[in-house]
């Protein structure tokens, strides 16, 4: 299994015109601290990766195959509040792009529930930027 797992990333599929990201948009509304925040980041990205991975669209498996070869790039915005983070989701799954929204576990900074991270993606740098170009970097 692992093995097919690392062909993943050194194989780069060809004949595509298009780049592709994660967007990862943390909450600025609550207090959370560095670390915090990065870890939330990462539960999102995981999460993401694994919905990607799961699914049966041979597009989104596609361009997961294109953004695990080239690097999985990433972007960490913030909105200003939960609608925002559930707006956005909306709008994402709306579009057809995975979206999936951290709820903390509640054991260290935050009440258990609580909405940190919206992850968008992996998807075509042009759909994710329709969905965040008017959101500020993290």
């Amino acid at each position: 299994m692992f093995k097919n797992f690392l062909k993943t990333f050194v194989a780069v599929p060809k004949n595509l015109s298009y780049s592709t990201k994660l967007a990862l948009i943390a909450r600025s509304d609550i207090k959370m601290s560095k670390g915090k925040i990065a870890a939330q980041c990462a539960h999102a990205a995981v999460i993401c990766f694994q919905k990607a991975q799961c699914s049966a669209n041979k597009e989104t498996q596609e361009i997961l195959e294109l953004w695990l070869a080239s690097g999985q790039p990433k972007i960490v915005l913030r909105v200003g509040s939960y609608n925002d983070l559930i707006s956005l989701q909306d709008e994402a799954e709306n579009v057809g792009i995975l979206a999936t929204i951290v709820y903390d576990a509640g054991h260290t900074q935050l009440n258990a529930g609580t909405a940190t991270v919206l992850g968008i993606g992996p998807d075509k740098n042009n759909k994710i930027d329709k969905l965040v170009s008017h959101l500020n970097l993290l």
